[in-house]
């Protein structure tokens, strides 16, 4: 497998059953939580009328999550299933969500549309995560900020999120992950400079310590990068 190669179309079967309480994908909904206890202290005077776009936005959790809060959200995602999954569940739920399909790399949004990016879970698994930053500073508002994880290419990453959690506790579908494109901080930072955005305080490690009852994931934030790790940066 190569660039981009994993998970796109393991993402694509779960489509269907996305928002299922036994869905492989249910225990991502419980990360939105930790990542915002982070995320939330680079966003000026909260989240309530932001401009929110939520890139690779998979079936909704977390651009549902924005809504809640009081964003003016909008999400994107390459794939229609999931597009389609999350347009159906908004409905649903009553939310009055934007959602459109784009690749990352081609964002279908003019530019300075929006005020804050959201992009989690996503940077490993695209063709050009380069090109993706680049997209986002496009549509990023003068002052906007731009909000991400992703998963250092480490030892400890591929034992934890491939060996232990994809072979051995079986949380997450096996081929979600390939190791050779997780990116490291010193290259994550190398796109967000490249791309002419400033990056804003330290980077923060976001570690899975265990499961609750439910089979949602239990985490901490640490200052540890070693695997999956946070940041933010300002147009």
């Amino acid at each position: 497998m190569g660039r981009g190669d994993g998970g796109a179309e393991l993402f694509e079967e779960m489509a269907r059953d996305w928002w299922a309480e036994d869905s492989p994908a249910a225990p991502l909904r419980a990360l939105n939580q930790p990542r915002f206890a982070f995320f939330d202290r680079y966003v000026d005077g909260g989240w309530a009328g932001r401009r929110v776009l939520d890139v690779g936005c998979g079936g909704g959790f977390t651009t549902e999550y924005l809504a809640s809060r009081g964003a003016v959200a909008s999400g994107v995602d390459v794939s229609p299933a999931l597009v389609r999954a999350a347009r159906k569940h908004a409905a649903e739920s009553g939310l009055d969500i934007r959602y459109a399909v784009g690749a990352g790399e081609r964002l279908p949004f003019a530019d300075g549309s929006f005020s804050v990016v959201t992009c989690l879970d996503v940077l490993e698994h695209v063709p050009g995560p380069g090109e993706v930053v680049c997209e986002i500073r496009r549509v990023l508002a003068p002052g906007g900020v731009f909000l991400f994880d992703t998963i250092n290419r480490t030892w400890r990453s591929r034992l934890i999120m491939i060996w232990g959690l994809e072979h051995v506790l079986r949380v997450i579908p096996r081929g979600t992950h390939d190791w050779n494109d997780f990116i490291t901080p010193a290259e994550a930072t190398g796109y967000l400079g490249a791309a002419g955005l400033t990056p804003l305080g330290r980077m923060a490690g976001l570690f899975v310590v265990g499961r609750r009852p439910d089979g949602s994931f239990r985490t901490r934030l640490s200052r540890d990068l070693s695997c999956t790790y946070l940041g933010a940066a300002r147009r």
